[in-house]
């Protein structure tokens, strides 16, 4: 069996390609469904369940914390998946207790932030004049900002490589990864926010693959492009 590569044996990856990060998914899907499929299955199903229960009423929107957890134990099934190359039902858990509980308030400072942008929306469509629409600009634009960063920043939170390092200089990795490259993360991020619309219009697609596969290219993408940015070595050579 051959030894894994030491740190001299790696190199920093070349710029990824979102159509390669796509196909990569989608082979990984295939051949990972026997576990990221009961995944999604999960994440979709309480993703319909609490948003259906919040749609009727308002007052239960603080159980959509329950799927802040679930999103981070996919995620780290995809981002372990994209690193080892190999998938255990435990990654599950074991990418998500380290720094659980930091974790776990970004995710619902994320969802305060969307909100709040959100409530901007809604209130702007109903003011007169010139105020309204600038409101409405305004909430759009803060929400693709809150997406574009999440798209950047969970690959990193989750990331099997970067386990050790703290929470803040990852976080300002992916602040500094949207910086650096703004039009191909902002094409990623709205491919991936049009798969995950269509899904829901197709619920059986959401239930069943879509967020698997979302999280899947968003790793195959972010975390070379990631790597490449702070220089890190992370590609055996001869891959």
């Amino acid at each position: 069996m051959p030894l894994p590569a030491s740190r001299a044996e790696r190199r920093v990856p070349p710029a990824p390609r979102f159509g390669s990060a796509v196909r990569e998914a989608g082979l990984d899907l295939y051949y990972h469904s026997v576990r990221l499929v009961p995944a999604n299955v999960l994440w979709g199903v309480s993703l319909v369940g609490v948003a259906y229960v919040v749609s009727r009423d308002l007052v239960f929107a603080p159980l959509l914390v329950v799927m802040v957890p679930l999103t981070m134990g996919l995620m780290g099934m995809a981002t372990t998946l994209v690193r080892s190359r190999r998938l255990f039902w435990s990654d599950a858990v074991d990418a998500v207790r380290p720094r659980f509980w930091s974790q776990l308030g970004i995710g619902i400072a994320q969802l305060v932030l969307i909100a709040v942008a959100a409530a901007d929306v809604l209130i702007g469509l109903q003011l007169p004049g010139l105020v309204g629409p600038v409101v409405v600009i305004g909430g759009i634009y803060t929400l693709a900002a809150i997406w574009l960063l999440a798209v950047t920043t969970w690959p990193l939170l989750l990331d099997p490589e970067r386990r050790r390092d703290r929470i803040r200089p990852r976080l300002r990795l992916g602040f500094m990864l949207a910086v650096a490259h703004p039009l191909r993360m902002g094409a990623a991020a709205a491919s991936l926010g049009v798969l995950l619309a269509v899904s829901t219009v197709l619920a059986a697609a959401l239930v069943t693959v879509s967020g698997a596969l979302a999280m899947l290219i968003a790793a195959h993408y972010i975390l070379p492009a990631a790597d490449r940015l702070e220089g890190r070595a992370t590609l055996e050579v001869g891959d």
